[in-house]
């Protein structure tokens, strides 16, 4: 699809170096340089590419009580998450460095608009709107994490980014608002997007993300509207749910099927063995298919145990059977079936011979030992290289997408409808305004589709649904990073000073599965996650107007 094979030439472009003695067959200035179709679509794809990634999307559950971190989880955060962090940690300037890296990329484009000019000016009003769209998802970023932050609606010199103080998150979230409107009057319908133009934003992605930004704010009436554009009318798209779920996050055709809004996109040159923008799940994987003794991230019992049984409810904490269908496609947990990924080649044996087919995974030791498979990695050894919970990720995991490496060339949906009827669902509860109609057309479906009975799926009344919502949402986005926000914004609804005060919005023991003389697992150390973001101490060092973070 075109957005890859453009995303692939803009990555190796950036990883490949070029002598200092050689020089361009071909130099454009700063004039000419817009005028060349291939420029321009060079720049937005560049856009695309520093927008949002597989990483954020996969390592921000790290930040939640879904999953507990091991010395393996990348940029601090299994610090962050405990609240052993300081100022220096690479989680925090990784932030804001890819965010502003982005805003330069984006604004660079959007401060040439007058001298785009390729012939095609469909496009080019196309392309704006999709590089504003981009710059009001960037700058969310930056205040949903730090709130306020110095703001640029153009490039600014060196010497101005020194000294530039922070701007109020309040006015950028209007400026945020703003843009998203504008791109949402502009950009195409999903179902006008091309087949070589699948993955770039459209109309119903602006407003998706505008609705998210309400809900981040506890705005529940704006959210409400939002989301109501998306599944009461086809303005702005036409919109439903993905009849399996488990394809929504095996097959790459549902990537961009009707439930799919916003996609995290790879890049391939020649198949396979070419792979130059994907995702590496090996370390959350089952080890015996991953990369053995790496494990950066793991399933809590806590999560596991928010997956019912299919009569409405709770299992015991080792009890796998007739779950919510959610919970096989999102948990490895002991004794169940996993595809081997026959691209890598490994060892172990499959129901189809050596590395083929499938095989059963054993996290409690004994029962692993007892196959006496010796390329079996996956038991709970109480050490920071295996799993740490006695439970591995599968979300997403599609052996049939992955290459020699274990790299996955898979887009990756980091909207999608389900996350709309959720958020409306939310909204108009907190609002006092949920009914039977409302829940029919937003968590009555969830629960359809997740295998549950007609009692369970009906409208169970009363005046306290807030958890049976939040539950909802818990297990239907489990592990595609969104727990972390939810847990900030509930903490304000419930004690506003929170945010003020910048203290611990996650302090609980994660545990795991009782695998050790029947107790549960537990994790090394409690949760410590702090509201904000600290503001990068380097950054600090540069710029002396930019003041700390409360809690900091």
């Amino acid at each position: 699809m075109k957005i890859r094979n453009i995303l692939a030439i803009l990555t190796l472009g950036m990883v490949s170096c070029v002598g200092l003695e050689q020089f361009p067959t071909n130099s454009f200035t700063d004039e000419n340089y817009w005028k060349y179709d291939e420029n321009v679509r060079a720049a937005l794809y560049l856009g695309y590419n520093q927008c949002w990634s597989h990483e954020y999307y996969f390592n921000n559950n790290l930040l939640s009580d879904d999953v507990y971190g091991s010395r393996h989880s990348p940029w601090g955060l299994l610090n962050v998450a405990t609240g052993m962090a300081n100022t220096t940690v690479e989680r925090f300037s990784k932030e804001w460095n890819d965010c502003y890296q982005e805003l330069r990329t984006l604004h660079t484009a959007l401060d040439a608009e007058d001298r785009i000019d390729t012939g095609d000016p469909v496009f080019k009003t196309r392309m704006l709107a999709e590089l504003r769209l981009m710059r009001a998802f960037t700058y969310l970023r930056l205040v949903t994490w730090f709130g306020d932050v110095p703001f640029y609606t153009t490039n600014p010199t060196l010497a101005e980014s020194r000294v530039t103080p922070p701007t109020s998150a309040a006015t950028i979230k209007q400026f945020i608002h703003e843009e998203l409107a504008y791109a949402a009057s502009i950009l195409p319908k999903n179902t006008e997007i091309k087949d070589d133009e699948r993955g770039r934003y459209t109309c119903g992605t602006a407003i998706a993300i505008k609705a998210r930004a309400y809900l981040l704010d506890n705005d529940f009436e704006n959210c409400a509207k939002e989301c109501a554009k998306l599944i009461n009318t086809t303005e702005y798209g036409t919109y439903a749910l993905e009849e399996d779920y488990a394809k929504l996050f095996r097959e790459q055709s549902c990537c961009y099927g009707p439930e799919s809004i916003m996609t995290i996109e790879f890049a391939t040159l020649d198949g396979i063995n070419n792979i130059v923008r994907s995702w590496d799940g090996k370390s959350w994987l089952p080890q015996s298919i991953g990369n053995k003794g790496v494990t950066s991230q793991s399933p809590t019992q806590e999560l596991v145990d928010a997956f019912l049984k299919l009569d409405g409810s709770v299992a015991d904490d080792t009890d796998y059977i007739s779950r919510d269908k959610r919970f096989y496609t999102t948990i490895a947990y002991n004794g169940c079936e996993v595809e081997i990924p026959e691209a890598m080649g490994l060892g172990l044996t499959g129901s189809e011979g050596k590395g083929k087919g499938t095989y059963i995974m054993y996290t409690n030791a004994s029962q692993e030992e007892a196959t006496g498979d010796k390329e079996l990695y996956d038991s709970y050894n109480g050490s920071q290289d295996r799993t740490a919970t006695g439970y591995y990720a599968l979300k997403n995991f599609n052996p049939t997408m992955m290459n020699s490496g274990g790299n996955s060339y898979k887009s990756i949906m980091e909207i999608r409808f389900a996350d709309i009827l959720l958020m409306y669902a939310e909204s108009k509860n907190e609002l006092g305004e949920m009914s039977e109609e409302i829940w029919n057309q937003t968590i009555k479906p969830l629960r359809e589709r997740a295998g549950f009975g007609e009692a369970y799926c009906a409208y169970p009344g009363g005046n306290d649904l807030r958890q049976v919502i939040r539950d909802e949402r818990r297990v239907e986005l489990a592990l595609e990073g969104r727990r972390v926000f939810d847990l900030r914004r509930w903490a304000v609804l419930d004690n506003p000073s929170i945010k003020s005060t910048g203290t611990a919005i996650l302090t609980s023991q994660a545990t795991g599965a009782p695998f050790r003389s029947g107790e549960s697992i537990i994790c090394q150390n409690k949760y410590g996650l702090k509201y904000w973001f600290a503001i990068p101490q380097s950054e600090r060092d540069i710029n002396s107007n930019l003041p700390q973070n409360p809690g900091w």
